[in-house]
Formats: structure tokens, C-alpha cells, sequence
């Protein structure tokens, strides 16, 4: 029951992510931007949250880190490459602040009222080893991922959205999985090749789970593509 409830969870939370990646279309650019940067934020806070899916070992987190390049690429379709450019170093910015500031807190001496402290060391204590190598990996991922997508886009124009983006996340993703978990959790995880192979198995079931949805809804969508090319 446990393992069902487990799948249940993960496809819900991959689909509520398209489904806030596409609502963040109508806060405009800054809604988008600002979901590239919260996604990827919670993603590295999750990362070391383990579970088990369709009886694979693996971190929860992936559905999220999707959440942020899917972001990006609409981004690119409807702004343009400079501003997708733009909120990938805004992430990366706001990224490096809240490493910065978390680890500020945890040097707080705590006094005889603080109740929390044993709480958010071993939260955040770890985050500036994680977050740290993320933003490394993080920029190759993210510039490799858009490099893709903007390659896609000047074969196939404003069309193929569906393949343009299912591409450029399976490719730039089995990168970061691999960057991302041999250099950040060795040591931390069970087994590191396990979870590469299963982690990056997960990141495809959230990619061809949460794309459609969102190739679907923007046929509704009440806006225009920009011209990219």
C-alpha cells in the first residue's frame, strides 16, 4: 500500500508541476522566472529526502528539477533566448544568496528558547556542500539544456514543442544526474550507480508524464509565441 501510495504521490506532483509551469504563463516572465528559481531551490532542499518508486531506490526531488528547465523553455518560447539566458543567471544568483544566508542562520549561538536548531542543522547544514556543486552543475545543466532546446528551435522554428523539449531534457538530464549525484551524494546515498540508473528512469517517467499535458494546455493558452528565428 505504501509503494501505491508512494506512485500516486510522485504522478501527482509531476503533473501539479506542468500544471504550475503552465499557470505561471500568466504571471508573465516573472512568474516563469520566478518558478525556474523556486524549483530548483526546493529540489536541492529535497535532494537528500530518499523513497523507493515502482521498486526503485531513489531521491525525490527530480519532478522539480524538470519543473525548472520545463520553465526555461517556455521561457524561450514565448520571450525569447536572452531571457531564458537572463533567468538561468538569476537562479544561479538567487541560488548562491540562499546558500549564504542559510548557513548565516545556522551560525546563530542558539539561547535557552531555541528549540529548532538541532532541526535545521541537520536540514540545512548539509545544503552548502549540495547547493554548492548544484550551482556548478546546475549551469552546465542548464546551459546545455537551452543550447538544445535553441538547436531544436532553429530546425524546427516555433513548432514540435513536444519533441523540441522531450530532447533537450532527456539529454541534458542524464548529464546533470550523472555530474550531480557522483560529485553531491557520494557517500550520502545507498549506491551511487543505483541511483543514477534509477534517478535518471524517474526523470524520464516525469518528462513524457508532465510534457503532454503541458504541449496540450498550450494550444488554449492566449498567447503568442515569440520569433525566435
Amino acid at each position: 500500500m505504501l509503494i501505491g501510495m508512494n506512485e500516486f504521490i510522485f504522478l501527482t506532483q509531476s503533473l501539479l508541476v506542468a500544471f504550475f509551469a503552465i499557470g505561471a504563463l500568466f504571471f508573465g516572465l516573472g512568474g516563469l522566472t520566478s518558478l525556474v528559481t523556486l524549483c530548483a531551490l526546493l529540489s536541492n532542499v529535497f535532494v537528500r529526502k530518499q523513497t523507493t518508486l515502482f521498486g526503485l531506490d531513489v531521491v525525490t526531488c527530480d519532478a522539480l528539477a524538470i519543473g525548472s528547465d520545463l520553465a526555461i523553455h517556455l521561457i524561450y518560447e514565448y520571450y525569447g533566448k536572452k531571457e531564458a539566458q537572463r533567468a538561468i543567471s538569476l537562479c544561479l544568483y538567487l541560488t548562491v544568496f540562499f546558500i549564504i544566508m542559510t548557513q548565516l542562520f545556522l551560525w546563530y549561538h542558539p539561547n535557552i528558547y531555541d528549540v529548532t536548531q538541532a532541526e535545521y542543522v541537520a536540514v540545512l547544514a548539509p545544503l552548502a556542500w549540495i547547493m554548492g556543486t548544484s550551482c556548478l552543475v546546475a549551469l552546465a545543466t542548464k546551459v546545455l539544456n537551452l543550447s538544445l532546446y535553441h538547436l531544436f528551435s532553429l530546425w524546427w522554428g516555433n513548432t514540435r514543442f513536444f519533441t523540441k523539449t522531450i530532447l533537450a531534457l532527456t539529454i541534458s538530464q542524464l548529464f546533470d544526474t550523472i555530474a550531480f549525484t557522483v560529485i553531491a551524494l557520494s557517500g550520502s546515498v545507498h549506491s551511487v550507480i543505483e541511483i543514477i540508473v534509477f534517478c535518471y528512469t524517474i526523470k524520464c517517467i516525469v518528462i513524457f508524464s508532465g510534457i503532454p499535458l503541458v504541449t496540450f494546455c498550450r494550444k488554449f493558452l492566449p498567447f503568442k509565441p515569440y520569433k525566435t528565428v
